[in-house]
This record gives C-alpha cells, structure tokens and sequence, in this order.
C-alpha cells in the first residue's frame, strides 16, 4: 500500500474574487477559504488532542476546552459555529453549558453535536430538544463525522476528505 493512500488532501475551491478575475489585476491575489470555528468540548484530554488535530486537518479552527467553565468563558469571547460537546463532564454536563450558553444570548449560530459513550433513549430526546443540535454515540468513526458535519454546513467549504 502506497503511504499516500492514506493522506487526507483538503483543497480550496475555485476563487470567486471579482479582482482575480478582473482584466486589471496584474498579480493573482491568494484567497483562503473562510475556516469554521469549531469548540471542542471533551474531558478525555487524549481523545480532545485527536480531534483537534483531526479537525486542524479538516480545514477547521478548534478551540478545546476540558470543563464546563472553560467552555462557558470561551462562548463568552468568541463565536462558534459549531460545537462538538460530551455530556458528561467533571464539573457539568454538556446539556448545563449548552442551556446556560442560549440563556446568554450565545450559540445562536452555532449548530451542536452531542456525544457520550453512554447513550440512552433520555439523552437523545433531551438533545433534539437544542435547536439544531444531533447526538453522535461514541465511539464514532471520523469520516462518519465529517459527512455529519458537511450535512449540517451544506454551503461551507469543508474538507472533502
């Protein structure tokens, strides 16, 4: 098997730029697609370490947070358009940061997947009760993950790995 099988390649799409397309610009500018900022919520610091990186392969901007706190404080400076958040947690539960975060006036833009390696009929219906939220069973394989995600942002340039 060839090492490269198993690269994951992430390309820009096509520029839609009017200057580079425009007769008068004299040098191609280099356009970027926007990066989707991704909270990683998740105790298990090796597990949060894998999917930061896998995430930073996608194309994707994560931001870790280990605690319920953290996660709250970091809602609290920036925006996120989409969370990945594990239910249970030391100090909260993933369902706690979520509703305390809408009763903020954040994560009105964000679309939230919850997870845990405890999955019950309970947890699922009080996840579909967060507007534009789903629940993800862990262990859950990565591709299947990024189908997910690129379901949710149909018009965001995701990787297509």
């Amino acid at each position: 098997m060839n090492s490269n099988d198993n690269m994951l390649t992430c390309l820009p799409p096509p520029s839609t730029d009017e200057a580079c397309n425009s007769a008068d610009a004299k040098e191609p500018k280099a356009t970027t697609p926007p990066v989707l900022p991704v909270l990683l919520l998740e105790d298990n610091v090796e597990l949060a370490e894998l999917l930061r990186l896998v995430f930073e392969m996608w194309g994707f901007q994560p931001t870790v947070a280990h605690l319920g706190r953290e996660a709250s404080r970091l809602l609290e400076e920036q925006e996120f358009r989409l969370a990945l958040v594990d239910i249970d947690l030391p100090d909260t539960t993933g369902f706690e940061v979520v509703a305390g975060a809408l009763a903020q006036g954040w994560l009105q833009n964000t679309k939230i997947i919850f997870f845990s390696g405890e999955p019950s009929d309970d947890r699922m219906a009080m996840a579909r009760q967060f507007p534009g939220s789903v629940f993800v069973p862990k262990p859950f394989e990565m591709q299947n993950l990024l189908g997910l995600i690129q379901k949710l942002f149909p018009n965001e340039p995701t990787c297509e790995c």
